[in-house]
């Protein structure tokens, strides 16, 4: 219970009781005094008819008699008027029943009234004629002091309400600085480190506002600390200092992530050599040659850019640069590669390069049969015969086993089209687990399943490497997705599933402002059932390439109490400030930190840094790509909630 409540219920208590003091003094006050006047009355009363009758009863003139008690008992609030006649023991009465109009009969029943009964001595001179008694009537002073309780309790409730209204009004007030602060802690609790900027006068709650500042401003710079170091390390250990773009290290950690993925598409292999870089630096200095290094680094960056935010770019050597493109087709290589070498080219009329001779290159398409070894070697004789043929060549090597049974372009574009308009994805699901119980220490408990797609055409199943980045530059992602999320809600209506589905969205989808516009509408109408089976997935790189769209996604699952995660994390070379303002139920690790973590020990501290910022954001991390017993177990030692990959539970036909 708040402890608004707690003063509002004491508040009314205190009202209460005072209440309940106040009506038994005024009750009994009222009781008595109207008891008081009755008897006064009565006796008054008692007294005057006795004098006024006692020459009638000495002659006996009995109508006389009762005429003066009818003018008595008319003239009052009695319930009998009667004379006791001696001489011949006569009753001379007037009496009515009492009736009580405008009183309730529980109250008539509840107040215990005592009736006065006056009595008076009928004389004429010394002989005693007669006694007079008259009784009172229960019913003026009972209802008088139904009235007058009546209105009293009216009255404090009234002043009651007013003073409730009142309070709730000062309370909530002086009560305002103790909702911001509550709000500041779960901000900090999320790591969002804000201040309050309107201190309070009251001197204790002045004196707490100001040590949480203290507290916000000290925790932001330690976090603020841990991010930098975090960046520190990874700048150190993956980046390369001149170009900024990734080592020989990341590139190796990425080449292996990716080839170690079941189900690959064709991918772009490139390696870029700048010629004559050696005589640059001897000749006209190392600013000269770093000059050169850095411009053909952002050719290199912007074009990557363009293509794929999921592409790896990275610095093999002093003058090689390496370019690994996922999902990628020949065609479109041979033009992504020229328009590189036209732009290289440039650098020599903006006298950067040592002379005309800027570049080689050499690129191999390759399928999922292909080995990373093959696949490096290959790439490299490509550049070779790249070189032999002259400055500034170019050379692509087709590395699909001799097929030529490939689909073309313009097949991909039909089929994605009559897919998306049948609604004929094939959909598969992978568990996500927790690594407890993975590990024996409970029951196996199932964090979600994640939803991988696929379609099949002429007999040939392909998973989502093979057309995902052809549907993207065809512009269908938004409506794969689309058909996506419709099937598996479907699904979770028909099949009511005991864990929860999560949907990777791709940034070409929610960059578009009509379709968070539908995926709002679409959640809003569904059941609670439905939607908290629902779980959305967003890469990494969709956060980097696509900030303000990202952050209008996060809002509408968070308005609509949906859970979401980021993928891919750890894959781009980045800080990790966005997850500040996201704030992710969890985060996917990519899979190339889980190799790190069951390398050497200088590799898994990698993976130490990154679970201790994410759980110092209370943000769940799960594993990506566990193959197998070794890195399962190197993953207990650091804070992980889940895991998933083929050691854990393959895909499975939804």
């Amino acid at each position: 219970m708040t402890l608004f409540r707690q003063l509002m219920m004491t508040i009314i208590a205190i009202f209460s009781l005072m209440l309940a003091v106040v009506m038994g003094i005024n009750f009994n006050t009222t009781k008595g005094y109207l008891i008081g006047q009755l008897q006064s009355t009565t006796q008054d009363s008692a007294t005057s008819l006795s004098m006024s009758v006692s020459d009638f009863m000495a002659f006996e003139d009995y109508v006389s008699v009762e005429s003066s008690i009818n003018a008595v008992f008319d003239s009052g609030y009695f319930s009998e008027v009667r004379i006791h006649v001696y001489s011949n023991d006569q009753q001379i009465s007037r009496s009515i029943e009492t009736k009580i109009e405008g009183v309730p009969s529980w109250f008539v029943r509840w107040v215990d009234f005592d009736v006065p009964v006056a009595k008076a001595i009928i004389s004429n001179g010394w002989n005693e004629l007669g006694q007079v008694y008259v009784t009172g009537s229960a019913g003026y002073a009972c209802r008088q002091l139904w009235l007058a309780s009546r209105d009293l309790l009216i009255s404090f409730f009234i002043i009651g309400v007013i003073t409730l209204i009142l309070g709730s009004i000062a309370l909530r007030y002086l009560f305002k600085p103790l909702v911001e602060l509550e709000k500041q802690a779960e901000a900090i609790q999320q790591r969002r480190f804000i201040k309050m900027v309107n201190i309070p006068k009251t001197r204790e709650l002045r004196s707490v506002v100001l040590s949480m500042n203290r507290m916000a401003e000290k925790l932001e710079t330690e976090f603020a600390s841990e991010v930098e170091t975090a960046q520190w390390l990874q700048t150190k250990a993956f980046k390369d200092p001149v170009s900024g773009l990734g080592n020989r290290y990341f590139f190796e950690s990425q080449m292996k992530s990716h080839f170690s993925e079941r189900e690959r598409g064709l991918d772009g292999l490139v390696l870029v050599s700048l010629t004559d870089l050696a005589k640059l630096n001897n000749e006209q200095g190392y600013e000269s040659a770093d000059l050169f290094i850095q411009s053909a680094a952002d050719i290199l960056t912007k074009k990557v850019t363009s293509i794929s935010s999921f592409s790896t770019l990275a610095r093999l050597s002093g003058a090689d640069f390496v370019l690994l493109i996922p999902n990628f087709g020949r065609n479109q290589l041979e033009l992504i590669v020229n328009e590189i070498m036209h732009d290289l080219v440039e650098l020599n009329t903006a006298s950067i390069s040592y002379s005309a001779s800027v570049a080689n290159i050499g690129a191999v398409i390759i399928n999922s049969s292909v080995e990373r070894s093959s696949a490096m070697s290959q790439v490299d004789e490509a550049l070779r015969e790249a070189k032999r043929e002259g400055a500034n060549t170019v050379k692509v090597f087709d590395l699909q086993g001799g097929q030529n049974v490939s689909i073309s372009r313009t097949e991909w574009k039909g089929i994605l089209e009559q897919a998306i308009k049948n609604r004929s994805f094939n959909l598969k699901k992978q568990s996500v687990m927790s690594l407890n119980s993975l590990e024996g220490e409970s029951s196996e408990v199932m964090l979600h399943e994640e939803v991988f797609m696929g379609l099949e055409h002429a007999g040939k199943k392909y998973h989502a490497g093979y057309f995902i980045g052809l549907a993207g530059q065809f512009d269908l992602c938004g409506q794969i997705d689309r058909v996506i999320i419709e099937l598996v809600i479907e699904y979770i209506k028909s099949k009511n599933p005991e864990a929860s589905l999560a949907i990777n969205l791709s940034a070409s989808s929610y960059a578009k402002p009509d379709f968070i516009a539908w995926l709002d509408k679409l959640l809003g109408q569904l059941e609670l059932r439905v939607k908290s089976k629902l779980i959305f997935e967003i890469s990494e790189q969709s956060v980097l390439a696509e900030a303000s769209q990202t952050k209008e996604l996060i809002d509408v699952f968070k308005g609509q109490n949906i859970q979401f995660g980021i993928d891919n994390v750890g894959k781009q070379i980045s800080a990790f400030q966005y997850l500040q303002v996201l704030v992710p139920d969890y985060v996917k690790i990519d899979s190339s930190y889980t190799r790190m973590a069951a390398g050497k020990e200088s590799q898994s501290f990698f993976m130490q840094t990154l679970c201790k910022i994410f759980n110092s954001l209370n943000i769940e991390v799960i594993a990506t790509g566990v193959e197998n017993e070794k890195q399962l177990k190197a993953l207990s030692r650091f804070d992980i909630a889940g895991g998933q990959g083929y050691r854990i539970g393959r895909a499975q036909d939804i």
